[in-house]
């Protein structure tokens, strides 16, 4: 017997912000075009969080897959601590012409739940180089989300998702976001 793509999905996928004892099965998307996703079945759904707030210019968009292409044919990643690459400088130099302040470095991230990690551990660092590690407290509106590490759950809403975790996550001070 063949089974589903949804089928073997739950046989071997942990999915984020999931109940898998209780969740229906994923919907099995083959492929995707500018807003839309499509199904094994033909069905279209409009992309509407952009696939977690990620793809901002749709899917399979020909300028963005034609570059993605040309530079894996070079070099697909290098590790960045003591390596750097010319397509990195160069969105480096062009992000720091249009960016407003007198804005020097571009720190890369992968992911937003890891940038959230990165802009807190730069305060905190930022402090205790000016010799003030007592400022240390963080600020976060009331309800928001923010990623599912610990620090960027730590700065968001306290909730099912972070239940499991709430005294491992580092205080902070809410606001509401009004």
């Amino acid at each position: 017997m063949n089974l589903s793509l949804s089928e073997r999905d739950l046989q071997v996928i942990w999915h984020p912000y999931t109940q898998h004892q209780t969740v229906e099965p994923p919907i099995p998307i083959i492929r995707g075009e500018g807003t839309l996703l499509f199904d094994e079945e033909g069905n279209s759904y409009i992309d509407a969080v952009s696939s977690w707030w990620v793809n901002l210019h749709g899917h399979a968009h020909p300028y963005i897959a034609e570059k993605l292409y040309r530079q894996a044919l070079k070099l697909e990643q290098v590790i960045f601590t003591r390596f750097t690459h010319e397509p990195a400088v160069n969105l480096a130099e062009r992000l720091l012409k249009i960016l407003p302040g007198n804005l020097s470095r571009i720190f890369y991230s992968d992911n937003g739940s890891t940038a959230v990690e990165v802009a807190l551990k730069m305060a905190i660092q930022f402090w205790r180089n000016k010799g003030r590690p007592e400022k240390n407290k963080i600020l976060a509106f009331e309800h928001a989300y923010h990623g599912d590490t610990f620090g960027a759950m730590s700065v968001s809403g306290r909730g099912l998702f972070t239940e499991a975790f709430h005294d491992l996550l580092f205080e902070t001070i809410s606001k509401r976001n009004r």
